[in-house]
């Protein structure tokens, strides 16, 4: 069963993409385009407080007629983080999402932010455990055919 830690270790961009508070909405998604991601993690130093998406930015500011160059991103992102650990599996991670209508996930391991996993990165985890039970199972019954 896969785990968050293989999920991260198989990423091929895994810095996080992260900005402090008081960068304002705009800095945020220019960040979010120069990394292909959309998510950024709100941090101060090496604490967590938060997580800004493409949800946050479409609900709170797109919809609200807000300026993106004036909002902060303390002012909008999602404060109430649902985190995971590197040692949870990609199914319990899962549950989670679906249960908090969620996208992304930020890792912490002993109080430290380790990463970032997305609904995306679960799902492939997902197909490739498949794929390889699949081919085990394959092998298994063209060997007992012979």
């Amino acid at each position: 069963m896969s785990t968050v830690a293989n999920v991260l270790s198989a990423k091929k961009n895994a810095s996080l993409a992260s900005l402090p508070p008081t960068a304002t909405v705009r800095d945020g998604l220019q960040l979010m385009a120069e990394r292909d991601v959309g998510a950024v993690l709100i941090m101060q130093g090496e604490v967590l407080l938060g997580i800004f998406t493409e949800r946050d930015y479409a609900r709170k500011i797109a919809l609200k007629g807000l300026s993106s160059a004036d909002a902060l991103l303390a002012d909008v992102m999602t404060a109430r983080l649902y985190v995971v650990s590197p040692r949870q599996t990609v199914q319990e991670c899962m549950g989670i999402m679906t249960q908090g209508r969620l996208r992304h996930l930020p890792v912490v391991d002993s109080g430290q932010v380790v990463g970032l996993v997305s609904i995306g990165d679960l799902v492939n985890a997902m197909l490739a455990e498949q794929r390889f039970l699949i081919a085990q199972l394959e092998s298994y019954i063209a060997g007992g055919l012979r």
